[in-house]
This record gives C-alpha cells, sequence and structure tokens, in this order.
C-alpha cells in the first residue's frame, strides 16, 4: 500500500542516485563557490590542518569545476546537477517545515540585530567607544562583541597556549568546532570571518528550528504545539546568542539533531550530530548520558515485551543496542578528540577545564548559591535586591524555569530529557554560579516542548510577547558592551 504521507514529486529510495555521482555534484558545487570567491575577492592561502592551501588564481577551480561536472554527465546523465539544484531549492522552500520554521527564524534572529543596531546608535556604550572595533563602522561591527573575539582569534591564527602564565584567559577553553567551520567556510565568504561567524549561527539555527519542530510533533498534540514550542524556543530571552558569532547556534543543531535521529535508529546521522556536539562546547560530552539513558530505556522496553520467559530461546537484539551505544559513545568521543589536540599543545589533556577559573569559574556549592541571594534579601529586602542586581535575577529566573520543568518534562517526556536539563545546568551552577547561565539555558529544548505542552491555547501569544521583549531587553545589553554574563 503507497505511503500517503509521501510527497508526490519525491524520488523513489529505489531510484537515488549512487553515492559517487551525490558526493561529485557537493564537490563540484563546493570548488565552483571558490572559484567564485576567488574572482570577487581575489586569491587566499589557508591552513588545512598541516597541509597548507593556497588558490590564487579564479581560472584553476573554475576548470576543475568544469572537469568534475564534465565527467559526471559523461558517466550518469541522470538528474543534471542544474536540474537538481533548482529542485532542491524548490522543494526547500515549499516545504511545510520551511513554511512554519522561516517567518520565525527571520523575525526573531533579523529583529535581535535590527535591535542591537539601533541600541548603539540610540543608547550608545557605557565607554566612549566600543572596546573592540574592526571595521569602524557600528553596522559592520555589530558582532564584533564579548567572546565572538576569542572565536574569531581561533578561527584567523589558531590556537596557542602561554605556560609561563597558565592561568590567564587562554583560548585553549573554548572548543573549536565553530571557529573551524568559520576559517574554512568564510574563505568562500570573501574572507569576512566576523559576518561568517553570523552567517554560520543563522543557518544552524533555522536548521535546528527544522529539528525541533519535526522532534516536536512527536512528543506533542498537534501542529499548533509543535510551532509554539518552536516560537518558545526563538523568543526564548537568552535566545538574542542565536543571531551572534556564539556556539549556542550550532551546538543546539548538534543536540536535536543528535536526538531527532538518535529516536529514529538513524544511528550514523546521530554519531555524526553527537561527535559534532563533543566538539562544540565542553558540556557537548553530557549528550552521551543522555543518548545511553535512551538506549537503556529501548533495552528495558524491549526486554519487558519479550514473549514468554528470558529462557523460551526467543532471540534479543543485543548487537542493536551494542550499536546504539557506540553511538552515544560519541559526544564523549569528540571531546576526547579535542583534549588529545590539548595534550600535545600543553602537556595536560584537560588543560582546557582548568583554563575555565581564569573567567572564575570556581567550585561554589550549590546551597551557597541559593543562601547568598537569601540572605541578601533578608537583610536588604527584595526591592534592593531587584533595583541593585537585576541581572543576576534575570539569571536567576531562567534557573528556577529549568529546574521547574525538570519533573513535568520527566512525567511527559521520559528520564531522559530530565537529565538533559540536570546535567547540562547543575555543573556549571556548582562552577561558576550564574555566570553565562543564560547561555545554557538557552539549547535545553525539552524545556521548550514541556512549556508549549502546558500553555493554553488563549494565552500562547502573551507567553511569546513577554519573551521577546526580554530578548529585546537582553539584546540592547549585549550589543551595547553592558555586562550579560
Amino acid at each position: 500500500m503507497p505511503d500517503a504521507r509521501r510527497s508526490p514529486n519525491a524520488i523513489p529510495s529505489n531510484s537515488r542516485l549512487p553515492l559517487w555521482v551525490r558526493a561529485v555534484d557537493v564537490i563540484s558545487v563546493v570548488i565552483g563557490l571558490v572559484a567564485l570567491s576567488v574572482l570577487l575577492f581575489g586569491g587566499f592561502r589557508i591552513w588545512v590542518f598541516e597541509t597548507r592551501l593556497s588558490v590564487m588564481a579564479w581560472w584553476r577551480p573554475a576548470l576543475a569545476t568544469l572537469l568534475l561536472v564534465g565527467i559526471r554527465h559523461a558517466v550518469s546523465r541522470r538528474e543534471p546537477l542544474p536540474a537538481r539544484l533548482v529542485r532542491s531549492v524548490r522543494q526547500w522552500w515549499t516545504s511545510a517545515d520551511t513554511r512554519a520554521v522561516l517567518p520565525i527564524h527571520l523575525a526573531t534572529r533579523l529583529g535581535v540585530l535590527v535591535i542591537g543596531f539601533l541600541s548603539v546608535v540610540l543608547v550608545g556604550f557605557p565607554m566612549e567607544q566600543a572596546p573592540v572595533q574592526i571595521y569602524g563602522n557600528a553596522l559592520l561591527d555589530l558582532p564584533a562583541r564579548w567572546d565572538a573575539g576569542w572565536y574569531l582569534t581561533i578561527a584567523n591564527e589558531g590556537y596557542s597556549y602561554s605556560a609561563a602564565d597558565p592561568n590567564a584567559q587562554q583560548n585553549i577553553a573554548f572548543f573549536p568546532a565553530f571557529p573551524l567551520v568559520v576559517r574554512y567556510l568564510s574563505v568562500i565568504a570573501g574572507r569576512q570571518p566576523l559576518w561568517t561567524g553570523v552567517a554560520v549561527s543563522l543557518v544552524a539555527f533555522f536548521w535546528a528550528l527544522v529539528y525541533f519542530l519535526r522532534l516536536a510533533r512527536t512528543h506533542l498534540q498537534d501542529e499548533e504545539q509543535a510551532v509554539t514550542a518552536v516560537l518558545l524556543l526563538s523568543a526564548y530571552p537568552f535566545a538574542l546568542f542565536f543571531s551572534a558569532a556564539y556556539t549556542e547556534a550550532l551546538f543546539l543543531l548538534t543536540l536535536v539533531g543528535a536526538v531527532f535521529h538518535f529516536r529514529r535508529g538513524e544511528l550514523w546521522q546521530a554519531a555524526a550530530w553527537g561527535f559534532i556536539a563533543g566538539l562544540t562546547r565542553p558540556n557537548g560530552a553530557f549528550l552521551s548520558v543522555v543518548l545511553g539513558l535512551m538506549t537503556l530505556e529501548l533495552f528495558w522496553a524491549e526486554w519487558r515485551q519479550r514473549p514468554g520467559q528470558p529462557d523460551d530461546g526467543q532471540p534479543f537484539r543485543w548487537a542493536a543496542h551494542l550499536d546504539r551505544l557506540a553511538t552515544a559513545a560519541a559526544p564523549g568521543i569528540g571531546m576526547l578528540v579535542y583534549s588529545t589536540f590539548i595534550l600535545f599543545l600543553t602537556g595536560h589533556p584537560f588543560q582546557w577545564t582548568a583554563q575555565n577559573a581564569a573567567w572564575g569559574r570556581v567550585y561554589r556549592s550549590l546551597d551557597t548559591l541559593a543562601t547568598d541571594r537569601i540572605t541578601f534579601v533578608t537583610e536588604n529586602g527584595l526591592y534592593a535586591y531587584v533595583s541593585t542586581q537585576p541581572l543576576d535575577l534575570f539569571y536567576l529566573v531562567s534557573v528556577v524555569f529549568i529546574l521547574g520543568a525538570v519533573w513535568p518534562v520527566y512525567r511527559r517526556f521520559g528520564g531522559p530529557y530530565a537529565v538533559m536539563l540536570l546535567i547540562n545546568l547543575l555543573p556549571p551552577l556548582a562552577a561558576g554560579g550564574l555566570l553565562s547561565i543564560g547561555r545554557v539555558t538557552s539549547v535545553l529544548f525539552p524545556a521548550f516542548l514541556w512549556l508549549a505542552a502546558v500553555i493554553p491555547p488563549r494565552h500562547r501569544g502573551a507567553w511569546v510577547a513577554l519573551f521577546a521583549c526580554l530578548q529585546g531587553f537582553a539584546a540592547v545589553l549585549f550589543f551595547t558592551w553592558r555586562p550579560l554574563y
């Protein structure tokens, strides 16, 4: 019986192009973009790991593109490359996912940049001028804020370490996936790593929202709830970082992509996203715990549903679960790969963890985090706390939101999602308090699934509007160099 959900324009799986043809098409497009970039912006020299790649003449990659396309079409004339490109763009543009996600993506991401620029020209900086200026133009310099400078340093110059001052802030504290993507994509983007970083974040966030919408449809009752989850995630006050040259958008993409494919049994894709997660942020390795728990859930459910007794001769699919456990290890492996690089660079594989102390990430017990604020309010009053430490309150509310979501997320969606919230929130709280906790909470998507499920339909617009207003407030602080950490 045919699948009623299949698009009438979809290509049957048995008629897909051979893998080598698809690979050649991708390589041809990439080399063609390099040729166009060299023609428009001039040649470049770049190190790809230990090999220097130099392209100074546009006609060389252009000729290589023509040769590849010619050979590909001489051997396989099915689905010419231009037709494939046009069809892919048309299918993307007309898909239900794009129609649902794109307006939300554009309104929130571009809206943050517009608010950021207006805040710079109307509100200004607390100092005479911005601490970092690359172009000398308020609009072009807009993404050059705070940690973006560290990522740009890695993208432009690579990692460095000074053993003479191990307690100083050094760039090994920042994981490599995002700056490396910026480094190599900026080659075909006019050698503008700052705005390439913004473009990477915008594209990654769009892709993450598509994954999140598809995942939400499997967990929530209807399409309206799924779209509400996307709206809440996009409008969340600290979602402003998805418009910046920061890691959050890429990290969210890896988390949602890995979980989405893992739940569908698409283990190679899940392993790939998980591995990148482990290379994107330090807490990316925690995804291994979440995927491992999902594997144990499946293991236990299958074991309980076996017909008869354990000795009835029915085979148990051990191998399938071993494959899932191997997939679950991918995020941890990603972290260990970076740690191995740090071993060769510094002599200590986890020196990147010690380096975080230079930013104030030192252990403080969780009860101290609570008692300090209770003591302040008791001695000075609630108004004094709100009026003198509003950002602290801002972050504290985000922590309460995530902690309050843990139990209902567990009841509705299962233990792995609840553990994802706890394991990504509690360690940063214990090692740094509320430092950067907004960035931490912005990618914890299970909380937004729960919120979309429990908000009554008549209240959804109000919640989204409240989130969006607070995101605008956070954007003003961030882009005018007022501390938002």
